[in-house]
């Protein structure tokens, strides 16, 4: 039932968005196959206001495909998951605001008290490919369930997607984050803002 309340909630914000959508769609394309593309998005204010609202809808989707493929499956969730679907729904919740949370940390004390508007740049752009990802992930799920596809499958192709869709993240950020720094600066705050929260998460998920 929870699910389905939120599945619903889900549809109505999508259609309610859609028109906004394609006027965004050509600056999402333009900011995943050049680095100046971000630049063009981040600088518009009603663009970047459309960006976020889009991916703050899709981390509704986002958190389901977590919790029904088991995206994120250490010990500790698998017990949570054995007292409710819903504990483990919330759980997911939790860990996906934790990531985030130490993300942003990293991100404001790293943060140079001027000419921080690349690197500002840079640290949004994740917005950006999570929506990129989110609309690879929603009809592939759809056309693998449709083939009958099981859930080691689905789940399988789903990391092979984040992967690629993150390493074109990590590229274009590299370049954004090289307008303003040098090379081995762009390499430092890759590692501190970028990896640094993302190996967290997956040796919590094989450790725990």
């Amino acid at each position: 039932m929870i699910v389905n309340i939120i599945m619903v909630v889900f549809v109505a914000l999508a259609l309610a968005l859609l028109p906004t959508f394609f006027h965004f769609a050509p600056y999402l394309a333009d900011a995943v196959f050049r680095a100046r593309g971000s630049e063009a998005l981040e600088f518009s204010v009603r663009v970047t206001r459309d960006r976020n609202m889009f991916a703050y809808v899709l981390l509704i989707p986002a958190v389901l495909i977590m919790s029904r493929y088991r995206l994120y499956d250490p010990s500790f969730m698998q017990q949570i998951s054995a007292m409710a679907e819903g504990w483990y729904l919330l759980a997911c919740v939790a860990v996906l605001a934790a990531y985030l949370l130490v993300r942003l940390i990293i991100y404001l004390i790293l943060k140079p008290r001027r000419h921080y508007e690349y690197f500002r740049l840079a640290h949004r752009a994740i917005y950006t490919f999570f929506i990129l990802f989110m609309l690879l992930a929603l009809p592939g799920i759809g056309l693998m369930t449709i083939l009958d596809a099981n859930d080691v499958i689905i789940r399988s192709v789903l990391y092979v997607l984040m992967a690629v869709v993150y390493f074109i993240f990590l590229v274009r950020k590299a370049q954004l984050l090289s307008l303003s720094c040098n090379g081995l600066r762009t390499f430092l705050y890759l590692c501190a803002l970028e990896f640094i929260p993302t190996a967290a998460l997956i040796v919590s998920a094989v450790v725990l």
